[in-house]
């Protein structure tokens, strides 16, 4: 919240970022919640000093890749959704 958004949080939007975390917290609808939260990086990225903008960008890149990479096996998308596992090969030429 103190990571150059502006002085002063309204009080919705300290809601909204505690909403998003619950849901990050607890694996439920992570990919949904980690690009919110990455939308909000980048929005605040408009308002933000230098140093306050690169720890921005480094906050948006990773929540790209947590929703990327999904909440993993003890979260609660993996209970409603199913596990999602990549089995890569040991020789991809090879593989049929």
């Amino acid at each position: 919240m103190e990571s150059g958004c502006g002085g002063v949080t309204p009080w919705w939007l300290a809601v909204l970022v505690a909403l998003l975390v619950l849901a990050l917290i607890t694996g439920t609808l992570t990919p949904v919640a980690s690009l919110a939260g990455a939308a909000f990086q980048v929005a605040c990225l408009v308002h933000a000093d230098w140093p306050h903008a690169a720890l921005l960008m480094i906050a948006t890149v990773t929540a790209i890749a947590l929703a990327l990479l999904d909440a993993g096996a003890y979260s609660v998308d993996a209970r409603l959704f199913g596990r999602r596992r990549l089995i890569v090969p040991s020789n991809p030429i090879d593989s049929d």
